[in-house]
């Protein structure tokens, strides 16, 4: 299975084209998604099954990791430390891979506020 990592608000990402260098080096396939995207389950978006539903804008942004090895994950969590704004992270598993991105979005949501 190839490495992926689905990218959610990248506009809010401030070293975004950093990312984009250091997964293309890493040849780390990123999957952009936008708020017509967000109800789709975690697995069609890794299998490029994206179906367009009713916008739900999400307020903060999301890396999701799908068989990223760890050293290159550390590589990438070093580079967004530089983020100025939250930045939601999670790693596909195989209770998560049949979710909805949102619901991956609101169960992180939910821990970082739990945590905070």
């Amino acid at each position: 299975m190839n490495t992926k990592i689905i990218v959610y608000n990248k506009e809010y990402i401030h070293n975004y084209d950093a990312l984009k260098q250091l997964c293309l080096m890493m040849n780390i396939e990123i999957i952009l998604i936008n708020n017509q995207m967000t109800q789709n389950k975690i697995k069609d978006l890794l299998n490029n099954k994206i179906k367009k539903s009713k916008k739900k804008k999400l307020e903060y942004s999301v890396i999701v990791f799908s068989n990223v090895p760890s050293l290159q994950i550390d590589q990438i969590l070093n580079l967004l430390k530089e983020n100025t704004t939250l930045c939601l992270k999670a790693i596909v598993t195989a209770t998560n891979y049949n979710w909805t991105f949102e619901n991956v979005y609101l169960h992180l949501l939910e821990e970082y506020q739990k945590n905070k």
